[in-house]
């Protein structure tokens, strides 16, 4: 009820009164207490000893009790209305006359409830005594709401305060009207500080034109919200990726306000960003990997084509990767990789791209080119830097590549078709030895052609028993008899002629078969060992080459001692020839297998001698027996003084360390005499025998022939 009420309830209630009390005999006692029951209001009538006289049948509702409970009794107001500060705001107005309004009282063990009852006081006079005038109105439903209301704001508060997302309110010009603490966690402002600013102030500027399209159309009642992601600034000047929701509304005053809730979702992009740099990286060197280059050389091309300018895409393959790899270990292997990726990518512009394309392969896109001489000399600087020295594990490692470089859009007009040309250029690099750049041919795509039928018929080669051994004799120059042979690789394929060495020995090193096939040949030498004992012939050494990947790949000393027991070869006859150049790949490990293979009672010689680095003095370190002079110093020994000088020298410096000295490639009465005179041990070579199958062999041992 309303003040207005009150106050007319009260005049009512004086009029009505004053009716009694001036000419009772003039009213109806019925119509009076009729009036008074019908009030919006409750009411009780106290006298001056504070006791209820009466009271209506809207008080009696408030209060549950019966509605002629005071016709029986007068009751103290404290024992009708049990409130203390009832009491004595009654006994106030009782005192003083002075009005007492507002007085809240709670009426509790109803059934239906708590109630709340409002009282206005009023002090009147009733035959010469003082009586008050209770008032209540039931402000149950009306407190009820207001206690909703302020549970529901202070909810809110606590919500909008605690929340676990940023809320900020903004004006209709983008200014900060209110905000909460996640926000400034989240930016580093304090709220006052974000009070003071707009929220264009603290947008990036890259994303603000994006989210003025989309406020625009908030403002014009397009849409009713939006959600995007995007950059805020912080405080330090960092930038934050949030997700932002902001949704319209009005308030009181019909203006419009912006409620945005943001999300800090930097983790979750740090994230995301990690995984496509995975999904876009190499792992151990952070370059491009293959998918990513191949994106940014399709670029390049498109722009190429606009611009009437050329590509360059280089394929770029480590010489001899697989020995630093299988004789330091892979974790060295890795280093080199690293710092081979680090080398080539601070050789480039910026705006070239190095990749991994895998294992020990890296390939260049060089965009915006004139022509293919930029190519060559960006390729000679590559080169250049990779051929610098670097320590592994201890041992000095001159890392080296072979480059193959095709050109858009003379090679090719697609990633696809560029990345095979300088692949097969590269090879080109190969065939000459490596360290060297090589720009694609046409006739290089046939070779590449070739290679890829060679690899899968060499595969095939083991399983369908196509290889096969032929022997060299190995003669004693001062008395002409064969003292040994040599074990030479053959390869028959069923549907063609045979295969030269030459032309699959290197690529069963390059594809890793010629770890399978070496132990073919070693099993097959030392089988033969064995059948040629059986037969009744005198002992006959057998020398079988090991190539580098088998020397350094595998535990060749253990595959040794394994085939000796299988075979019952005697490894007294037995002679493993290794390349210097091999030896001092890994000088430490190669000095412990060497050992392992002696003690085994097998012997070890040194092939191709004087091609390498070595010198006679550093294989003092290795258990030798025997020293092949390459055949590429015997063939013009008898004409070139050079030639002769380090035959010469060889013979005599392996004689002083007590070491045999066998010469390759004597093809010529001329040479073989020089070398006799010389003081050579041994020879082979076509003055005395091709390479012959093992039946002939059987002959010539069994007539005797030398």
């Amino acid at each position: 009820m309303t003040l207005s009420q009150h106050k007319y309830c009260l005049t009512r209630c004086r009029f009505l009164m004053s009716s009694i009390f001036v000419d009772p005999h003039l009213q109806n006692q019925n119509y009076l207490e009729q009036v008074i029951d019908a009030m919006p209001a409750g009411l009780v009538m106290v006298d001056a000893a504070l006791r209820a006289c009466s009271m209506n049948r809207m008080m009696a509702d408030l209060l549950g009790v019966p509605d002629d409970l005071l016709l029986e009794q007068e009751l103290a107001l404290d024992d009708l209305i049990a409130c203390p500060e009832l009491a004595r705001h009654a006994a106030e107005a009782l005192a003083s006359g002075t009005p007492q309004d507002n007085v809240l009282v709670t009426l509790d063990g109803r059934a239906d409830g708590v109630r709340y009852v409002d009282f206005n006081i009023r002090r009147t006079r009733k035959d010469g005594s003082y009586m008050l005038l209770l008032i209540g109105q039931d402000i149950t439903f009306r407190r009820k709401a207001r206690l909703r209301l302020q549970e529901s704001e202070e909810f809110f508060r606590l919500t909008f305060s605690q929340a676990a997302v940023g809320i900020v309110l903004l004006g209709a010009d983008g200014r900060v009207l209110r905000t909460n603490s996640k926000m400034s966690q989240i930016l580093g402002y304090t709220e006052i500080e974000l009070l003071q600013r707009f929220f264009q102030q603290l947008t990036c500027a890259e994303d603000m034109a994006e989210e003025q399209a989309l406020m625009t159309r908030l403002k014009l009642g397009q849409i009713s919200d939006y959600q995007l992601e995007k950059r805020l600034l912080r405080r330090d000047g960092a930038r934050v990726w949030v997700s932002v929701n902001v949704s319209s509304m009005r308030d009181v005053n019909g203006s419009q306000r912006f409620i945005c809730v943001i999300n800090d979702i930097q983790r979750q992009k740090q994230a995301e960003e990690a995984l496509l740099r995975m999904a876009n990286h190499d792992a151990l060197t952070g370059l491009p990997n293959r998918v990513l280059m191949q994106d940014r050389l399709g670029q390049a091309i498109m722009h190429a084509h606009r611009a009437g300018r050329q590509v360059a895409v280089m394929f770029i393959d480590l010489d001899r990767f697989k020995h630093v790899n299988d004789s330091l270990g892979h974790d060295a292997g890795d280093g080199l990789i690293v710092e081979i990726a680090r080398r080539l990518s601070n050789s480039l512009r910026e705006s070239d791209t190095v990749a991994r394309q895998g294992g020990d392969e890296f390939v260049v896109v060089l965009p915006d080119l004139a022509g293919q001489e930029d190519a060559a000399r960006v390729a000679r600087k590559l080169l250049d830097n990779l051929f610098q020295p670097t320590t592994l594990c201890g041992q000095e490692v001159f890392p080296s590549g072979s480059i193959g470089i095709a050109m858009y859009p003379r090679d090719g007009e697609d990633s696809a078709t560029l990345l095979k040309c300088a692949d097969s250029a590269m090879y080109g690099s190969k065939g000459q030895g490596g360290n060297h750049y090589s720009f694609y041919t046409a006739e290089m795509g046939a070779q590449a052609v070739e290679h890829l039928r060679m690899e899968g018929a060499l595969q095939r080669a083991l399983q369908r028993q196509e290889f096969l051994l032929h022997y060299q004799p190995v003669v004693d120059i001062g008395s002409g008899v064969v003292t040994g042979v040599e074990a030479l690789l053959r390869w028959q394929p069923q549907d063609r002629a045979m295969v030269s060495p030459a032309d699959f020995i290197p690529l069963a090193e390059e594809t890793g078969l010629i770890v399978p096939i070496g132990e073919w040949v070693l099993l097959t030498a030392m089988e033969q060992q064995v059948a040629w004992r059986q037969s009744g012939l005198p002992p006959v050494r057998i020398s079988v080459n090991l190539s580098a990947r088998q020397f350094l790949g595998q535990d060749v000393a253990q595959c040794v001692a394994g085939l000796l027991a299988r075979t019952g070869c005697d490894p007294g006859y037995l002679t493993l020839e290794i390349t210097e150049s091999v030896l001092m790949e890994n000088p430490i490990a190669a000095a412990e297998t060497m050992g392992r293979l002696a003690a085994m009672g097998v012997q070890l010689a040194i092939d191709d001698f004087g091609t390498g680095y070595s010198s006679l003095a550093s294989l003092k370190r290795f258990p030798i027996h025997s020293l092949k002079i390459d055949r590429s110093f015997v063939m013009d020994l008898t004409q070139d003084a050079d030639d002769a000088a380090i035959v010469n020298a060889v013979i005599a410096l392996a004689h002083s360390m007590k070491l045999n000295v066998i010469a390759e490639g004597v093809e010529t009465g001329e040479q073989l005499a020089y070398l006799s005179k010389q003081g050579c041990d041994q020879m082979q070579g076509y003055h005395f025998s091709r390479p012959v199958e093992p039946g002939r062999i059987e002959a010539m041992l069994r007539a005797g022939r030398g």
